[in-house]
């Protein structure tokens, strides 16, 4: 179970890395929409975010970002 979920961390980060390292080319295509990535691979986009978790068979294993060229204020 631990080696599990250490695996499945890793696969997260290493999609995190990818979208970040990949940004500008992402940007391009995907720009104001959400995007699913798994194994280094956008496996889906919507700019509504409960669309694109509806066509996500495994949300909670799926790295997921709004990608936007515009900077994002938060609210704290």
């Amino acid at each position: 179970m631990e080696e599990q979920l250490t695996d499945q961390l890793r696969s997260f980060e290493t999609d995190y890395v990818w979208v970040n390292e990949n940004k500008d080319a992402l940007l391009k295509e995907f720009n104001d929409q959400w995007i699913a990535v798994k194994d280094k691979k956008v496996i889906a986009s919507d700019p509504d975010l409960n669309l694109l978790l509806s066509k996500v068979s495994d949300p909670s294993h799926t790295y997921i970002e709004f990608m936007t060229s515009e900077p994002l204020e938060m609210i704290l």
